[in-house]
């Protein structure tokens, strides 16, 4: 049997706005034992209510993982955490802590889009505008090729800054261009009225034979002879590799030689000199020997032989790109006599002095 509490709990209440106090406005109550419906006219506007709490300021403290974790969250959060809010990263939605519970947006946040499409970017030109003006940045092309071309305004004049230190003398308006060789010295030319590279005009070397090797590990001097007849011998060459510029050989060092005579008899000589390319060639350095019948140190000394040497003469010098070999020739300057040559306490030493450089 169905009561009329049945229909009651079947019913639903609504309100009806027709205009509260208008003539003729019934109420209109309908029920079943499965639904129902009771119709009332809404009431007329109440009083303006007291002016509420602020609301707090809005604290954004990121992402939270899931609604576990933001309930875990809570637990902890009080009445000083009020504004604080996160984004769920599970539900996209907004929570936020109002001082005393969790108050949850939904649709805070929008959903993702789809991917755009890729674009490649490249700069065009890049020119300066006005000083003052505004920096321009044109995007020209269509994806996925897209150009920018970029107008950067022209600074204003800075303030002089400190001298610098010294550039690159090449870089000079007063340095001639050109070849410029390993070493070389920068030099005056009257003729064009500009410094220019010249090789490098200091000694060169040393290069070297003592005894029985030479500065290169080849041959040394040759072994000690003794009553030696011949005229002359050639006991060492020196090797000496090409350089950038003519050059003359510089030469000290000597060989210990004796000649062999009696006691009443001094009138042999032995001598030892430096010649270039052969035992006959331009000498450039002798050592004279004496007539004392002892064994004796004959050193070198810088002898062309010739007269009238001028610095643009061309006696002695070896030019620019050509090795040489200097030869030690030990000759019977005077008498008759044979000789003892010595290798122990040998030596050459050659420097090269640049020529025609400057």
């Amino acid at each position: 049997m169905t009561s009329v509490g049945n229909y009651f709990d079947a019913t639903e209440i609504r309100g009806l706005d027709e205009g509260v106090g208008t003539p003729g406005l019934v109420q209109a109550l309908h029920g079943t034992p499965r639904d129902g419906g009771l119709e009332l006219t809404t009431g007329a506007i109440g009083p303006q209510g007291p002016v509420g709490e602020a609301a707090r300021p809005f604290r954004w403290e990121g992402d939270i993982a899931d609604q576990a974790a933001l309930t875990a969250l809570a637990a902890k959060l009080g009445s000083a955490h009020a504004g604080k809010a996160w984004r769920v990263l599970s539900t996209g939605a907004l929570a936020y802590w109002n001082g005393t519970g969790l108050v949850t947006f939904p649709d805070a946040f929008g959903a993702l889009g789809p991917d755009g499409e890729s674009c490649s970017v490249s700069i065009g030109s890049v020119t300066t505008g006005p000083v003052g003006s505004d920096l321009e940045v044109t995007v020209t092309g269509a994806a996925p090729d897209l150009v920018l071309d970029i107008v950067v305004p022209r600074g204003v004049t800075g303030s002089k800054g400190a001298d610098g230190g010294p550039g690159p003398i090449r870089q000079a308006s007063d340095y001639a261009d050109g070849t410029h060789p390993d070493r070389a010295v920068p030099v005056w030319n009257a003729t064009t009225n500009k410094w220019s590279g010249q090789p490098y005009p200091g000694l060169r070397g040393p290069w070297t034979i003592v005894e029985d090797r030479a500065w290169d590990g080849g041959p040394g001097f040759a072994p000690s002879q003794s009553g030696v007849s011949a005229a002359s011998i050639v006991v060492a060459q020196l090797q000496v590799p090409a350089q950038d510029t003519a050059w003359r050989p510089m030469i000290t060092g000597g060989v210990v030689l004796r000649p062999l005579e009696g006691s009443n008899e001094f009138t042999t000589r032995i001598d030892a000199e430096v010649r270039i390319g052969s035992a006959s060639g331009q000498i450039v350095a002798l050592g004279s020997g004496y007539v004392t019948g002892v064994q004796t140190r004959v050193r070198f000394q810088p002898y062309l032989a010739t007269r009238n040497v001028t610095p643009a003469s061309t006696v002695g010098v070896i030019p620019a790109g050509q090795a040489a070999t200097l030869v030690v020739v030990v000759r019977r300057g005077a008498g008759s006599a044979n000789y003892d040559y010595q290798m122990a306490d040998a030596q050459i030493v050659c420097t090269a002095r640049p020529v025609g450089v400057l």
